[in-house]
């Protein structure tokens, strides 16, 4: 989760960071609830009480591993792309009284 968040940082300029940040945490926590609401599906307990079609969530689980690897894979190969790129100041336009 560390390397995650650490790639993470690095994708917006340091002036949009925070506000970045921030919409990535509500990503975060909005996507925790979907995947918790998703395995409650996939997941159900049979009257006689076992938990049946657990298999099926551990399959879910390795798939969006597998995706999520090749996305961060991607957003490292787009973070060194635009760090080979030059630089460009940002220029406050605000007018001096």
């Amino acid at each position: 989760m560390i390397s995650a968040s650490a790639l993470m940082t690095a994708i917006p300029l340091p002036q949009d960071r925070g506000a970045f940040m921030s919409i990535n945490s509500c990503v975060q926590q909005l996507a925790g609830g979907v995947a918790a609401y998703i395995a409650g599906l996939l997941v159900v307990q049979s009257k006689a009480g076992p938990i049946l079609h657990y298999n099926r969530l551990g399959f879910a689980v390795v798939g969006s591993m597998l995706v999520a690897i090749v996305l961060m894979y991607r957003i490292d190969r787009h973070i060194k792309q635009r760090a080979n790129l030059p630089i460009k100041p940002v220029i406050n336009k605000a007018v001096a009284v």
